[in-house]
């Protein structure tokens, strides 16, 4: 046991300066930054120049590269609490407490050359090792990249209506298998009540179908549902970060 308890303390420790070197490549001049700072200064030598096109060009790249890397540190800082958290929960072996202090090497090597996705995704295979291959216990929300669109029909002629449902994994990892029950009003059921989703590849497209109907009931001279304002919404999930789009 104490053989393991000081491993353990090896891993928090090798995490937490893990952890410290990514604040490093935030606030210094390190590797992830270097394209960017070439960039700037592309964008200065063209304004220079009055080349006011390429000086915009130059900043819009600068731009997303400050984006993605913002984007891969939520994401290693969310693994990393993940890590900490089953490591809690959780009793590991010498073998598994080895492998965890190598994943973390391999993390921090990426770190320190500036490749901060590649050090989230090493921390997330090490999450996922502990699990049993189980993602389906990692909220998406946090560790995923996909999109989720509600949209709703109304038959004429009818008292229910569909709900449309379409997932998009527009990450580059897939997403775990899962159940999803359809996002009904209170008031509301549904047909069916959920499903189970499959593993969804990068770049997968899954279409869902739920009949739904209210549970009260309207009286004749009511409009019905059919002339009735429908919402089609979409979210944009990013680690994290949700982006809603809703069209009445």
């Amino acid at each position: 046991d104490d053989v393991i308890n000081e491993v353990e303390s090896r891993i928090m420790s090798a995490s937490r300066e893990l952890d410290s070197l990514v604040q490093g490549v935030i606030q210094q001049d390190s590797n992830s930054l270097a394209a960017t700072e070439l960039d700037i200064m592309e964008a200065k030598k063209y304004l220079s120049l009055h080349k006011l096109k390429r000086a915009k060009s130059s900043v819009r790249k600068a731009e997303k590269a400050l984006v993605t890397l913002e984007e891969d540190v939520l994401y290693l800082r969310r693994s990393i609490a993940m890590l900490h958290r089953l490591l809690k929960e959780k009793k590991i072996d010498r073998i598994e407490a080895e492998n965890i202090l190598i994943g973390l090497r391999k993390a921090t090597s990426n770190a320190e050359i500036g490749d901060v996705g590649q050090a989230a995704t090493e921390i997330e295979f090490l999450v996922d090792d502990l699990i049993g291959g189980n993602t389906s216990t990692l909220n998406p929300f946090f560790f995923r990249h996909f999109w989720l669109g509600v949209d709703t029909r109304w038959p004429a002629g009818g008292d229910s209506g569909v709900l449309l449902v379409r997932l998009i994994n527009d990450g580059p990892i897939a997403m775990p298998a899962m159940r999803l029950s359809p996002p009904v009003p209170e008031g509301w059921s549904s047909i069916p009540s959920s499903v189970d989703l499959p593993i969804i590849a990068p770049g997968g497209n899954l279409p869902l179908r739920f009949d739904i109907k209210s549970e009260g009931r309207y009286g004749a001279d009511e409009i019905p549902l059919s002339r009735k304002l429908a919402v089609s919404t979409g979210y944009e999930m990013r680690s994290g970060e949700i982006m809603v789009t809703i069209r009445a």
